[in-house]
């Protein structure tokens, strides 16, 4: 791999629950680059504990040369005015109807982690604890997430979506590491795959039904099907539908 310089830094942006954690990791494994969470700064609070995931991502594994890029960034956040930070940006995307579902049992999960206190926090759980209302919020939020990034003609990134991290993780991890500039050899990608495989990461079968678990759910694509009602659906769709087309995601 070139290391002609090493203080570049790659923005990794979602709207959340997208897999964007995951991406992460194979690419900071890659890379040996240090991954970079946002957390909540007052309360102290991380979401990668796991150990072993938080040596694999380090950015100071044995054996490897100096990283060409020293972080991955990870935000949830509206793109800024300026944009300084860097010019590498990798823009996830996910089906928001996924997004949705592993949202509403996000929301479930935080109500028993973290019980609200204020009158504000009692309404947005008591709001999203209804399934059909955690669904409609989440497609309006998705919405205006997505548009202030894909409008934003001056902003330059390499648009990735986790259907194909999932179903061609090899091919799709070679195309942003091209962007990047980086050359890695297969046995290196390979390997980041196998070191956070779902079941590594979350200690169960892909696929297996989990709903109090923050980071991993199933995950699988598609699993809105086993969960969204008619109804459901076609609020979503009058909601965010045209949105979705744009990006690729068959709403019918």
């Amino acid at each position: 791999m070139s290391n002609v310089s090493h203080d570049k830094v790659i923005l990794m942006a979602d709207y959340g629950r997208s897999g964007q954690g995951w991406l992460s990791y194979m690419l900071c494994y890659i890379l040996n680059a240090k991954y970079i969470e946002p957390y909540d700064f007052l309360k102290g609070m991380l979401y990668t504990t796991d150990e072993r995931v938080l040596g694999l991502t380090s950015g100071n594994l044995p054996n490897r040369p100096k990283p060409q890029y020293s972080m991955i960034i990870k935000t949830h956040n509206w793109p800024a005015k300026d944009i300084n930070l860097t010019d590498k940006i990798i823009f996830l995307t996910r089906d928001p109807r996924d997004i949705a579902v592993s949202a509403y049992y996000r929301y479930k999960e935080l109500i028993d982690l973290e019980p609200p206190t204020t009158l504000k926090e009692k309404l947005f759980y008591t709001f999203s604890s209804v399934r059909l209302l955690s669904y409609a919020w989440t497609a309006h939020k998705w919405k205006k997430f997505t548009r202030l990034w894909t409008e934003r003609p001056d902003i330059k990134y390499r648009w990735v979506k986790y259907e194909n991290i999932s179903s061609h993780p090899v091919e799709t991890l070679k195309e942003i590491l091209n962007y990047l500039g980086v050359k890695a050899p297969d046995k290196l990608i390979q390997e980041a795959i196998d070191n956070f495989t779902f079941d590594k990461l979350s200690g169960r079968e892909k696929g297996r039904e989990e709903t109090k678990s923050m980071p991993f759910r199933k995950g699988i694509v598609g699993d809105f099907r086993n969960q969204f009602s008619w109804l459901e659906l076609k609020i979503f769709r009058a909601i965010c539908g045209k949105d979705m087309e744009k990006l690729g995601y068959r709403t019918r």
